[in-house]
């Protein structure tokens, strides 16, 4: 169920802002800052499990950056940026275990 705030944060043109009460007003930057927090968790897990899953290798990209790249049309610094805040134990596992094999040989 929607409160009144949830709807007007989704639906109110850039027009209407300035015919808000004040209340109104707050209750949108509250709720609002609550569903961005929980559309950004989501992002983090999803990515996160993409990396885990080596979706990229499956679906024919060369890594996840890339994938999340085309897919969500953003720079691969972003995604690069995203993979490693979602996924930091994952790239290092990777990476030592790339060390481990070229210090072997």
């Amino acid at each position: 169920m929607k409160t009144p705030s949830t709807a007007l944060a989704q639906s109110a043109p850039a027009r209407g802002w300035s015919e808000l009460a004040d209340v109104d007003l707050l209750r949108t930057l509250v709720e609002t800052e609550r569903h961005r927090r929980r559309l950004g968790a989501a992002m983090v897990a999803a990515v996160a499990e993409a990396e885990r899953r080596g979706l990229a290798a499956d679906t024919g990209y060369r890594d996840t950056a890339e994938l999340l790249s085309d897919l969500l049309r953003i720079s691969a610094s972003e995604a690069r940026r995203r993979i490693e805040y979602a996924a930091p134990q994952v790239r290092s596992r990777s990476r030592k275990a790339w060390r481990a094999l070229t210090a072997a040989s």
